[in-house]
């Protein structure tokens, strides 16, 4: 099973953030295909473009509760 920078398991439809090569930005995409050794991951499902990154390159995040 692949597991993010933190240790958690991701999945074909998880949200991460990662940092685009080149820039120092935060980038938040979705993973479309998993290899054993990287992701392929859409910026929004309807996305054409594919950015890969290694496992460790991603942190896997969630949606945040409404403060309540």
């Amino acid at each position: 099973m692949a597991k993010d920078y933190l240790g958690n398991e991701i999945e074909i439809g998880d949200k991460v953030v990662y940092v685009q090569l080149g820039y120092r930005d935060l980038t938040k995409g979705i993973i479309h295909h998993i290899t054993p050794k990287m992701v392929k991951i859409k910026r929004d499902a309807n996305s054409q473009t594919i950015v890969k990154q290694y496992h460790d390159q991603v942190i896997k995040i969630g949606e945040m509760p409404e403060p309540g």
